[in-house]
């Protein structure tokens, strides 16, 4: 029996059209391949945990999830090698790159909205909440 390949593992539609979109995109951008599908995977896993969402919001999950894999993963990667804290991790330097871009890619959803916050009160005016005009 031949393997799956990763477009049917995560399903028609939406989730191959993902998958495309991230590999052809990392390529252009010079992105590490593994990285991006480890930041995908943890987008994956974040779905499964978020309620039922419209399609184009699971394409934008899952492309966010893949880049911020994708450029996170590699800056994870060298702060945990240098840190004291996780010193051990210089040991399993492959393991350590994965489990970095799925890391990322799964708290994406909560790291983006918040940077974005953060943004928007340090530099956009302060209210980061809209009211109804009266």
């Amino acid at each position: 029996m031949p393997e799956p390949t990763t477009g049917a593992v995560i399903g028609a539609g939406s989730g191959a059209f993902a998958v495309g979109t991230i590999t052809i995109t990392g390529s252009f951008l010079g992105l590490q391949y593994d990285m991006l599908l480890a930041g995908l995977a943890g987008g994956l896993v974040a779905l499964s945990c978020m309620p039922q969402v419209p399609r184009a919001r699971i394409l934008v999950i899952l492309i966010t999830s893949a880049l911020m894999g994708g450029y996170g993963g590699p800056v994870l990667t060298a702060w945990a090698i240098q840190s004291d804290m996780f010193a051990w991790s210089a040991k399993i330097p492959d393991a350590t790159r994965i489990f970095s871009a799925f890391a990322i890619g799964g708290s994406s959803q909560t790291i983006v909205p918040l940077a974005f916050g953060q943004l928007r009160m340090r530099f956009g005016g302060g209210n980061t909440t809209q009211e109804s005009s009266k």
